[in-house]
């Protein structure tokens, strides 16, 4: 990162570029800035501005301060100096600054009932509260269809006709499950396990929300699954099955999500059709990422896998959806 842009993202909310550190990010930057005067540790985001534009962060942050306010554990959001949620700031970037999250990124030994029960219960916190959100007039986040990155069928190349044939009938199914307010409205889309921090009690805080969109509660937990089985698959030493470890997840996630709202049964049946969903929308998110006459290397064996997987129809997993 440029230093101009983070002097001028320090200057925004009074803090010394000097002390920030960066620590990580993916589309967005993001770096840590210390406990300091009495203040707690903080973090500041940087998005560039092709990526979103002011109205869509600020939607965001709206929306993750309405679940603070409401008792989310999620980060609050801390305004600038001029009292603004969402600074623009020198090499066209959006700045925001948060509360650090307690915890730490979920290791093996923090994968038990009560972390994974904690994560349902977040998320049916969420599916709840955001029935009756209000967003701010004229800021308002996208629905999954205005979401450019989620165009399937604009992105996935017409030389592989069985991957948008999959995608075509995916898409086509979307639109005959319910859409009310208990089904469908303003969810996370991103809650994997390195989007939120945990405690050594068990104690998680979701952040990250910027692929927050309109869509079915479901495919936020789809979304949460599919990545759980993917990062079963990258496990070396396995002391059960894929189908085991699916079912072990779903039960301690869903009797946390029951502890605070309903999960419909149809949801259930829901999920395999929004795994294979899920999956095309990583393939999707490849293509636009990345040339495929270039790639090589783990990144195009991947690819392959995963264009076999899908015109194959294979399941990801093989647990009874019942």
């Amino acid at each position: 990162m440029k230093e101009v842009v983070l002097k001028s993202a320090a200057n925004a909310f009074g803090l010394d570029s000097d002390l920030l550190t960066h620590v990580g990010g993916y589309i967005n930057d993001v770096y840590q800035y210390p406990a300091q005067n009495g203040d707690p540790s903080r973090i500041m985001r940087l998005t560039k501005q092709s990526w979103r534009n002011q109205k869509e962060v600020l939607a965001e942050l709206h929306f993750m301060k309405y679940l603070f306010d409401n008792g989310v554990s999620v980060p609050d959001i801390l305004p600038s100096k001029d009292g603004n949620l969402v600074e623009s700031v020198e090499g066209s970037y959006y700045a925001s600054m948060f509360t650090k999250a307690p915890g730490r990124i979920p290791v093996e030994e923090d994968w038990n009932e009560k972390m994974v029960g904690n994560w349902g219960r977040i998320v049916g916190q969420m599916h709840l509260l955001t029935q009756s959100y209000v967003p701010l007039q004229g800021a308002k986040r996208r629905d999954w269809k205005q979401e450019p990155w989620m165009d399937m069928m604009r992105h996935l190349p017409h030389e592989e006709p069985i991957v948008r044939q999959k995608a075509d009938q995916l898409l086509n199914w979307l639109e005959t499950i319910p859409k009310d307010g208990k089904n469908y409205g303003l969810v996370h889309c991103d809650l994997y396990d390195q989007n939120f921090f945990v405690t050594k009690d068990g104690r998680i805080t979701a952040f990250d929300f910027d692929d927050c969109c309109y869509h079915w509660f479901a495919f936020d937990v789809a979304t949460i699954l599919y990545l759980v089985i993917a990062r079963f698959n990258r496990q070396e030493k396995k002391g059960e099955s894929l189908d085991d470890h699916v079912a072990w997840f779903l039960d301690a996630f869903l009797k946390g999500y029951q502890v605070v709202n309903t999960f419909d049964n149809w949801w259930l049946k829901a999920l395999p059709y929004l795994l294979s969903y899920r999956q095309l929308l990583g393939y999707n998110l490849w293509h636009q990422r990345y040339d495929w006459k270039t790639v090589d290397g783990e990144l195009k064996t991947k690819w392959l896998r995963m264009k076999a997987e899908i015109e194959a129809d294979e399941p990801l997993t093989n647990y009874p959806f019942e």
